[in-house]
């Protein structure tokens, strides 16, 4: 029997470290070839919306250590762009 993940309601109550286990889960179901096209095809996107979102926790984070280094070394956060 195949192990599955649990569910949660949705990505955005996600921590980063479910976003990934939750992407792997997807890519391993996947790569099994033990669901059809369609089902492939909706675990890509959804697999999509998961980076996304873990890209966003990622860039929080990064900003966060930015910020709190600056706070550290007395130096102004670097512009973006």
């Amino acid at each position: 029997m195949p192990k599955k993940a649990r569910q949660p309601e949705s990505s955005e109550e996600l921590r980063y470290e479910q976003l990934i286990e939750q992407l792997e889960s997807i890519v391993d179901r996947i790569e099994s070839g033990e669901t059809g096209l369609e089902d492939s095809i909706k675990g890509y996107e959804q697999g999509i919306g998961l980076v996304k979102r873990a890209r966003a926790i990622l860039d929080k984070a990064e900003q966060r250590i930015v910020e709190l280094n600056a706070d550290q070394l007395g130096d102004a956060p670097p512009e973006n762009g």
